[in-house]
């Protein structure tokens, strides 16, 4: 394991107690244990950026949803061709790339739409 990802454990382990505290109603202790894990993320945060590791760079970031959600339908021509929440998928064929799902609220035509 590498000196980060064993740093990001110890913060995690140091969360776990912070949490607890907050149970306990131990506010003092939390606040001091929070101060210390912001300045600990903080440092890990910037030693990571100075020596270009990142988390898992195999792993692309998927898109957020579209601004507006609803587009013109192919087949009807109506403005109610929606965007389906929760099917955003990443292209077989084209890896780092995204589609989702779209349904028309008309006519009830669905495709999927690659997503920019």
């Amino acid at each position: 394991m590498n000196e980060l990802a064993t740093r990001l454990k110890q913060i995690r382990d140091r969360l776990a107690d912070l949490e607890s505290m907050a149970r306990a109603d131990q506010t003092e202790s939390a606040h001091r244990l929070t101060a210390e894990l912001t300045r600990d993320l903080n440092q890990a945060m910037e030693e990571a950026a100075a020596s270009g590791e990142t988390p898992n760079p195999s792993a692309p970031a998927e898109p957020r949803a579209p601004r507006d959600p609803v587009e013109k339908c192919p087949r009807c021509t109506l403005r109610s061709f929606t965007f389906q929440e929760g099917t955003i998928r990443e292209l077989a064929n084209d890896p780092g790339h995204f589609e989702a799902q779209y349904h028309c609220m008309s006519c009830g035509h669905e495709a999927w739409r690659r997503m920019s």
